[in-house]
């Protein structure tokens, strides 16, 4: 099994309520860093590019979770993982993985390529 390990960095503009100030709200922007892992020695079939998708996914939902200051309930900043799984997929270059994931965000290839 051949693994490895992508460094990606994305930004985060989180939309936070102050204590205080309960309409207002304040945007705050953080920096969200990861080595995404995955497996190269199976994204040459379709099964096995799904794979590294979804581990993709799931490492970039859990890298962009965080907790609301006066909730205090978990959230998940789709942008940020939207971000993160755009980028991974233009490093990694794999045929299958950027057909998989097109297909799945129904985001036109020529837009991942833009973002190169």
């Amino acid at each position: 099994m051949t693994s490895r390990i992508l460094s990606l960095t994305a930004s985060a503009t989180l939309a936070a309520a102050t204590l205080f100030a309960a309409p207002a709200s304040a945007e705050i922007q953080r920096v969200v860093q990861l080595d995404l892992q995955y497996d190269t020695a199976v994204l040459g079939t379709a099964s096995g590019a799904e794979t590294v998708l979804e581990s993709l996914q799931d490492q970039a939902t859990a890298a962009c979770r965080y907790t609301r200051p006066v909730a205090g309930a978990p959230r998940v900043d789709d942008v940020c993982v939207s971000e993160i799984l755009a980028k991974a997929v233009i490093e990694i270059d794999d045929a299958e993985l950027t057909r998989l994931y097109t297909a799945s965000t129904g985001q036109p290839a020529r837009i991942l390529a833009s973002l190169k």
